[in-house]
């Protein structure tokens, strides 16, 4: 009795942990020339955001961290590359109601606090994907066989 109740609770812990942890898929990232694109689970992605489910769904506070800033820091560079398309506007409607020294100026600042936000949060976009990368390729799992031995490992492909 005490060996089938005992063969239950190894084979309730580990659906309960197979349930609970979904198996991470490696994101390979292709960088071109101009162009950056990244394959996840045999589909070609153009665009960095949309690896946000697969991130975070790593449950990873570093991952979640970085992602976070990513996406916070893409938001303000995605604003102040509107204020510039503002000002450009602007300018051309009052022709002349600004100066030339003000406009270059002002176009100019956005201009590089636009480059330099947008390298820091590729920066913390790439940490993000390193640390999933990690977390992807090393695994742990538990398994149990049809003749009730149990196992428990860690994988990691050298």
């Amino acid at each position: 009795m005490k060996i089938r109740s005992f063969i239950f609770f190894l084979f309730a812990f580990s659906y309960c942990a197979s349930a609970q942890e979904k198996k991470l898929i490696p994101i390979e990232d292709m960088q071109g020339v101009l162009s950056r694109k990244f394959i996840y689970d045999r589909q070609v992605i153009d665009h960095p955001l949309a690896l946000q489910i697969p991130l975070l769904d790593a449950k990873d506070p570093e991952i979640s961290v970085e992602f976070l800033k990513f996406k916070r820091q893409r938001k303000i560079s995605n604003w102040l590359a509107g204020c510039s398309t503002a000002l450009a506007f602007s300018t051309f409607i009052s022709k002349g109601g600004i100066s030339d020294g003000f406009y270059w100026s002002a176009l100019g600042g956005i201009a590089i606090a636009n480059v330099y936000i947008g390298t820091v949060s590729n920066r913390h976009f790439n940490k993000a994907l390193k640390r999933y990368n990690e977390l992807s390729k090393a695994q742990m799992g538990i398994k149990v066989s049809s003749t009730g031995a149990v196992g428990v490992g860690i994988t990691y492909p050298l």
